[in-house]
């Protein structure tokens, strides 16, 4: 048999590959997923692209596969500094299927202020996408936070359960952008497990927040909403009494949701979520300067997720409408930033603004390399402007695919 590189192959061959594997026809394939086999022919042959993560996922479940073998995801590095945070993934993976055993730690265990302050910053590398500092700075914050919750008395002890339950659900950002969604699945589990020994009435619906990307890699969107509803039921009462923690987590968890209707191409239902996430930013007021629980649950991301609603609806031109108001502060979550001007890019380039398209994956790869450049929707973009490209700008978006690992 003669070995070939799945991730130097093209989306489109990968379906080919995965399909014949199935041992079904164009036409089959086309009927499973409601389009006509015209369309799954010129998938295969590359001249139509899978620009939408909810069509990546149905066309995976059908051929009984993960999407990441249909992307060539996780994207490793060809040097040291490329590779950095994936050659961590290891090390992370096995401080999370130890996190029921003895502590590994060696050394005095530092003050729970200091433990704060070092969770606190593992959240801030998250929300910057730095992904490589802190997949490294991960594996030593678990041990010492396992040994923190072994050597504590109550109430510190619950406390750093609280600060564990933070720093794993780092570890899911890691493993989830990076491409790895079993460990993703895997720490999502930790998170829960350490919430419900910290007492925090709040963390666990957090939880349920992050479970929902593993549902949306099945397609089963239906269960996304419930397990979101059911986390929305659990803190109710507090949400309708106006805690700011209940309404940034319920804000969250609209969000999620709106994002999962658009998948689902529900556009009622998505849009009814998002009013309802914006009901509980209003809510919060000033207090959404404070980001609850990492979820930033704020008036700019409300606004980030209008755009990213009508993507994932396939509506090119409402997202390029929505974009155009959008004004980010200096200063916000380099993620919230890189996030919207992909989703912006993704917008423009269906509506044909080309030139336009290219300057906000620039400036999205500029703000959050590591979170673009490990995107599957970013990597389609990019592939689809290197194919239309222009005399105006075939150099810089040259530059931009080499830089991640297309040419």
């Amino acid at each position: 048999m003669t070995y070939s590189d799945p991730a130097a192959e093209s989306v489109g061959k990968r379906v080919r590959r995965a399909r014949k594997r199935l041992g079904i026809t164009q036409t089959e394939l086309a009927r499973r997923v409601s389009r006509a086999q015209s369309w799954v022919s010129g998938v295969e042959n590359d001249s139509i692209p899978l620009d939408s993560i909810a069509l990546i996922n149905t066309i995976a479940r059908v051929l009984r596969v993960h999407p990441n073998e249909l992307t060539a995801r996780p994207y490793r590095g060809d040097t040291p500094a490329e590779d950095r945070g994936h050659s961590a993934i290891p090390e992370i993976r096995r401080h999370l299927e130890r996190y029921d055993l003895d502590p590994e730690w060696v050394g005095e265990v530092r003050s729970l202020p200091d433990l704060q302050a070092a969770t606190e910053h593992a959240c801030w590398l998250r929300l910057e996408t730095r992904y490589g500092e802190l997949a490294d700075a991960l594996p030593p914050l678990f041990s010492e936070l396992q040994a923190a919750t072994h050597l504590y008395a109550e109430p510190d002890r619950s406390k750093a359960f609280g600060l564990l339950a933070f720093a794993y659900q780092t570890a899911n950002s890691v493993a989830h952008n990076l491409g790895y969604a079993d460990l993703s699945l895997i720490a999502t589990s930790r998170v829960r497990w350490a919430a419900e020994r910290s007492g925090d009435p709040y963390h666990g619906a957090v939880s349920a927040y992050l479970r929902i990307r593993n549902l949306w890699t099945s397609t089963s969107w239906n269960d996304a909403l419930a397990v979101l509803d059911a986390a929305c039921a659990s803190i109710e009462d507090e949400y309708v009494a106006g805690k700011p923690e209940a309404l940034a987590v319920w804000g969250g968890l609209q969000l999620r949701a709106a994002i999962t209707a658009a998948r689902k191409n529900d556009a009622d239902e998505a849009w009814s979520r998002h009013r309802l996430a914006a009901e509980a930013v209003t809510r919060l007021g000033a207090r959404q300067r404070t980001n609850y629980y990492e979820l930033c649950s704020n008036q700019h991301n409300i606004d980030i997720h209008g755009v990213a609603v009508a993507v994932e609806l396939g509506d090119g031109p409402r997202a390029v409408t929505l974009g155009k108001k959008v004004r980010l502060p200096k200063g916000l979550q380099a993620n919230r930033v890189g996030h919207h001007h992909l989703d912006h890019a993704r917008g423009l380039l269906w509506c044909g603004k080309r030139d336009d398209a290219l300057a906000e994956m620039e400036y999205a790869e500029k703000v959050a390399p590591q979170l673009v450049r490990n995107h599957p929707m970013a990597q389609q973009a990019v592939r689809t402007l290197l194919d239309l490209e222009r005399y105006s700008y075939r150099e810089r978006i040259r530059r931009l695919g080499v830089r991640m690992h297309i040419l």
